[in-house]
């Protein structure tokens, strides 16, 4: 009698929403394909219909809907992690991965599954730290509710360091604190038992290779060293169309931060240098799948009353006081080449000490040019301090770093 085949990994996704209607169903269906075994979604303030059509999906037994009341003061992203962890279905699922509606999972070995990507992994993996691959707007002006993966098929390259986050597939552990990027356990950084519990487990990178311990301890980003894309990478579709960007800008961040996103946020991370393909190949399936959910009238209305609110809030802003001159800008952000982007003022990503030291510089006077100069030259020192360190760490592991 032949072995019964191995039965595949439960893999659960953790997802926060707001008015994201249009995409919703092309995002769970993708995830749904590749493997998805139960999806949750904290939905907050929705606009557009979002959380209706949750409901709906809900009751098509296709998502867990959760609400998301964030008090007043805090920020709706951190509120749900706060939520979510709590749960023991999401806090004991078996593999467990937090996405936003604009990250899609690229499984590149095997059939393209998450069964795939974790049989793929070395024997033991507790966690695959997922590198982002930032996709950029395909020069796309004009907002539709066209499917995201065949609209935009060109990203960044390899080296392009500012997109080199990670999101995280893990399997839960005690005491787990839940982060958008990566998990961490509870205390850990007060109780060094909890510590060494957490650099013990066992992470993975995108390319099935060990990450070294000061990844373990509070890593969120890839190094020249840890970023590995071989076996599986995230899809990250941060700007889409220009006015698409300006519709992200208008519902706000899950954050509270203001003004993220400006002309150049845009021009940082609109990259389209290298043609990728690969997630678009599944657009038929895809499509085929939300085409069999829309048989369902319900929820065929609901995305339609969504589709029609995005158009009428375009509709709002195309006639606001500096649309014209938010377009401009946007326009002019695209066409900033990659080697010229550590010319660019961008303040955003920087840690606190970073963003008073420039408040400083520009109290004094000095051109944004300059200090930008100033920003690129401290960052890239930082940055090759990391690579060194984490290469040695690697190397004390018994492992050869594979620079990128």
């Amino acid at each position: 009698m032949p072995a019964a085949a191995p039965r595949a990994p439960r893999v659960s996704l953790l997802g926060m929403m707001k008015d994201e209607g249009p995409r919703l169903l092309e995002w769970l269906a993708h995830h749904r394909l590749i493997g998805a075994t139960e999806v949750f979604v904290y939905s907050n303030d929705c606009r557009d219909g979002t959380d209706a059509m949750l409901d709906r999906l809900e009751a098509m037994g296709l998502v867990r809907h959760l609400r998301n009341t964030v008090p007043e003061g805090r920020k709706p992203q951190p509120h749900a992690l706060s939520l979510a962890e709590r749960r023991p279905e999401i806090a004991g699922a078996e593999w467990l991965l937090v996405l936003d509606a604009d990250e899609f999972v690229h499984v590149k070995t095997g059939d393209g599954s998450f069964a795939a990507l974790l049989a793929a992994c070395p024997e033991g993996t507790e966690g695959v730290a997922l590198s982002w691959r930032m996709m950029g707007s395909n020069g796309v002006v004009d907002w539709s509710d066209a499917p995201l993966l065949p609209q935009f098929t060109r990203g960044a390259p390899d080296g392009f360091r500012r997109g080199w986050g990670v999101k995280t597939l893990f399997r839960p552990f005690p005491q787990l604190k839940l982060g958008i990027h990566r998990p961490s356990m509870k205390g850990a950084k007060r109780d060094p038992e909890r510590m060494q519990a957490q650099l013990a487990l066992r992470w993975v990178n995108g390319s099935g290779q060990p990450m070294p311990p000061s990844f373990l301890r509070d890593g969120w980003r890839g190094s020249a060293v840890t970023v590995g894309r071989a076996l599986a990478e995230v899809a990250h579709f941060a700007v889409q169309g220009r006015e698409a960007y300006l519709l992200r800008g208008d519902r706000g961040n899950v954050n509270l931060k203001r003004g993220k996103y400006d002309a150049t946020y845009f021009a940082v991370f609109d990259r389209n240098e290298l043609a990728l393909p690969g997630l678009s190949a599944r657009s038929d399936a895809v499509a085929g799948l939300v085409g069999d959910w829309l048989q369902d009238a319900v929820l065929k209305r609901l995305l339609q009353g969504s589709v029609d609110w995005h158009r009428a809030r375009l509709a709002a802003l195309r006639d606001a006081p500096g649309f014209g001159a938010r377009m401009d800008a946007l326009a002019r952000a695209a066409e900033v080449p990659l080697d010229a982007l550590d010319r660019l003022l961008f303040v955003q990503p920087l840690a606190p000490a970073g963003k008073r030291m420039v408040a400083e510089m520009q109290a004094r006077g000095l051109p944004d040019a300059e200090i930008a100069a100033h920003v690129a030259r401290s960052v890239a020192a930082l940055e090759a301090a990391r690579d060194a360190r984490e290469a040695a760490e690697l190397r004390a592991m018994g492992i050869v770093p594979r620079p990128l």
